[in-house]
Order: C-alpha cells, then structure tokens, then sequence
C-alpha cells in the first residue's frame, strides 16, 4: 500500500505539471481575447454617443478573462492522463503494469512494484526534463499589438467619448439626487410626507437629465411649502375664532414640522445639485435658478407672501421734518403695513403705511435730505385693512450751493391726519392679493408646473 500511494505522488506531479503546460497558452489565447474584444468595444464607442463605454470594455474583458478560465480548468490534466504520460518514460512500462493489478500479496504483483519504485526516480526526471511547447508567438505578438491599440484608444478619446464621459457624470448627478430623495424618504414619520417623498422617487426613476431632476425637486419642495402654508393658515384661522375648527391635531402639528424640515432638505438638495451641474459646465436654466432663490429665500423666512401669522399689534405712525429735510415713516397694522418718507431741502416730509400724515417746516438756509420709513405686521386673514394710498413721486434733489447761517423765520406744525384703513372682509381682496402674487410668480419666471402649483393653492383656499 505505501508502495502504491509513494507512485501515486509521482503521478500527482507529473499531472500538475501537465495541466500547466497545457494551461499556458490556453492563458495567452484568452488574455489576447479579452484585449482584442475590449478594443472593438472602444473603436465602436467612438462612432456614437455610447455612456458607459468604458466600464461595458473593462466588464467584457473580466468576463472573457472569466470565461478562458472556466475552459482551462474543464482542458485540466486527468489522473489516467498524467498516469500514461509519465509511463511513456519507463522502459518497460512497469508504471501502469503495476498499478492495474490490486492484490498486493500477489508476488508477481510485488515484483512490479517494487520495480516501477525503484526506475520512477529517473522516469520523472526524463519526464521533466522533456521539450516544452509552452508560448505561442502568434498569440504573443496579437496581445502586444492590441494592448498599445487599447492605450492609444483610451488616451485619446474621440468627441463622442468625451461626450458620453459627461453624460456619465450627469447621471450620476441625477443617482445623488435620487439616493438623497430616498433617505429622505426613509426619514419621515408622517404618512403624507412620506408618500410625497414616495411620489417624488417614482418620478425621479423617469427623469433622463440632472436639469429635470432638479426641476422635480424645487417643484415638490414648493409643494410642501403650500401644504405646510395651509396648516398654517388653519391654525390662524381657528386662533382667531374666523373657524368652526378647533386647530390643528397632534399629528398635523407633527405634520407641519417634518414639512418644514423637509423643505430644508429638498432645498439643500436643490443647491448641491445646481452646484453639481454648474461643474459640469450644464447650469441650470434662469427659470429653475430663480425657484431655487426664492425656496432658499422662503427657508430664510417662512412667512410667505401669501400670508403672516401673528397676534394683532396696535397701530401707530410717526413723522419727523427739520431743516435739513428728514422725514420717516412707521406703521404696524393687523395684516401688514408699509410705509415710505421723504424730505428735500426746504423741509418737506411726508409717511405713507396704514395710516397718513404729512408734516412741513420751513428755514433759510440751504439743504438736502431723504428718509424712509417701514412698517411690518401681522395678523388674521379674516379681515383685511386695505390701506389709503397717495400718490406723488420720490426724488431728491442736491444743491451744490454752500451752506450759510440763515436766521430763523417760520416754524409751521404739520397737521395732516392720521387715518386707519378701512376694514374689509377677506373674501374680498382675496382675488388683489392672488393678482399681485401670481404677478410676481411671473417675474420670477417659475416653471409652467410651478406656477400651477401656486394656481391651484389660490384656487382652493378661495373655495373655502
């Protein structure tokens, strides 16, 4: 038995040996294979617009490097093989004569093996030291040449290429986009919030550019705005008694912060991929950028144009005018108030918000001098104070003439009065309020879809 198995080395050997040999030009072949096919692959890519040319070469080199593999382990050396090859190199074939037979006490059986122990020493060096065909030349030179075509290809990319190389980074713009969309996703604790990110994942899956991703996105983020705004204005509404509603639930208070917050993130979202875009030299149209501006300006302020919430303040305006002609205005009101002041040399000034009033002086010498006044508010959206205006003009004037000390002539008290708006209902300058703000939306050139956006939040709240 240990004779047996001490021969059985020797034949495990010469089989190794033979399944290397024979797998080394097999190895050649198929690394010239896989060189060549990734070369057509690249000369092909620079007849069209192909993305991801690069990464389809390097995929079908492994997968013949793969294949050529596989075949050279199906072409390995069997154990009968290796066994007759290397009984070729006995003199009188005691190799297999003696391993065919299996009963070792046999003494003709013994005989053999003890003959093939002592002459496999010297058979298996006649056996290694044989003739080898192990390269083949053509295969060789094949690799060599199509190596240096692969490296003049890939080092000099046609127009083409170069334009699918960038069309490869948009879409993994747009792959961002779609992971930050997803995370957002798995972040929301409400139901509606979580299904409008959901929404917003479908329609993402469908998008071809980074400049229709990025458009999906400020459209949904201005979305959310609009729902988080009708909660808000809910909330008003039943603080002020102007509802039969008793506020807001639990969950749509919860509702109300996870808009706001995903609003943020939508934004964010919105200015890394306009920044993403921009270094790919594809910027953002005029329209997408100023929806970004205005969703970065309404992340800096939530109160919107289309109302502010807050406790009502008293009224109250105030004017100044002096020599050198300084004038301002203030006024704070239930809904909102703006006011604006101006003065010239002669000492004229006048304010203008909710309430009016004027007030003049007069003094001998000479002047300049502007002012401005502002007011802000907040309140319901019941009942609106549709302020007085005035008309006139704001200019200001400079005289160049030197200053002097002019005596004291006249000193006259302003006595224009002080009116409050008049009060009226809601319903009623809704439709102003929706004219002035669609007529902004225009000026900010917001998308068609946008737009709609804003149409459709008028129109229902109007319906209420």
């Amino acid at each position: 038995m240990e004779r047996r198995k001490q021969l059985r080395k020797y034949i495990q050997r010469a089989k190794t040996s033979l399944t290397v040999e024979r797998s080394i030009p097999i190895a050649q072949y198929g690394l010239f294979l896989a060189l060549l096919s990734s070369a057509a692959l690249f000369l092909v890519s620079r007849l069209f617009v192909w993305p991801y040319y690069r990464q389809t070469a390097l995929a079908t080199f492994i997968v013949v490097i793969l294949a050529t593999v596989l075949f050279m382990w199906w072409k390995r050396i069997k154990e009968k093989e290796a066994l007759h090859t290397l009984d070729d190199y006995f003199s009188h074939n005691e190799l297999v004569t003696a391993l065919s037979f299996e009963d070792d006490k046999d003494p003709l059986v013994q005989s053999l093996l003890t003959k093939a122990i002592e002459n496999v020493e010297k058979a298996f060096a006649e056996f290694k030291a044989r003739k080898k065909n192990l390269f083949r030349p053509k295969a060789l030179i094949g690799l060599f040449g199509t190596a240096v075509v692969l490296a003049i290809l890939y080092m000099f990319p046609a127009a083409p290429q170069i334009e699918a190389i960038e069309v490869e980074k948009e879409k993994a713009v747009i792959e961002d986009v779609k992971k930050e969309v997803a995370k957002l996703e798995k972040k929301a604790e409400t139901k509606e919030v979580k299904e409008q990110l959901k929404e917003l994942q479908n329609t993402l899956k469908k998008t071809e550019t980074a400049e229709e991703a990025l458009r999906e996105v400020v459209k949904k983020q201005k979305e959310l705005a609009l729902k988080e705004q009708q909660l808000k204005d809910k909330q008003t509404a039943s603080k002020e008694g102007a509802s039969d509603d008793k506020g807001l639930s639990k969950e749509e208070v919860e509702q109300m912060k996870e808009l706001t917050q995903m609003q943020q993130e939508l934004t964010q979202n919105a200015n890394d991929t306009q920044t993403a875009m921009s270094k790919l030299g594809k910027p953002a149209s005029n329209t997408l950028q100023n929806a970004i501006a205005s969703a970065n300006s309404a992340n800096n302020n939530q109160q919107g144009q289309t109302g502010q919430q807050g406790q009502p303040n008293s009224q109250n305006g105030s004017q100044q005018a002096s020599g050198k002609g300084q004038a301002q205005g203030s006024n704070q009101s239930n809904q909102q108030g703006k006011g604006q002041g101006q003065g010239q040399g002669q000492g004229q000034g006048q304010g203008q918000g909710q309430g009016q009033g004027q007030g003049k002086g007069n003094g001998n010498g000479n002047g300049n001098g502007s002012g401005q006044g502002a007011g802000t508010g907040q309140g319901g959206r019941d009942l609106l104070t549709t302020p007085n205006r005035m008309g006139g003009s704001s200019q200001t004037s400079v005289d160049g003439g030197a200053l002097g000390d002019g005596s004291h002539i006249s000193e006259q008290q302003g006595n224009g009065p002080i009116t409050k708006g008049s009060i009226q209902p809601y319903e009623e300058v809704i439709g102003s309020y929706k004219d002035s703000y669609l007529e902004s939306s225009e000026r900010l050139q917001l998308p068609k879809d946008l737009q709609n956006v804003v149409q459709s939040y008028f129109t229902s709240i109007e319906s209420k």
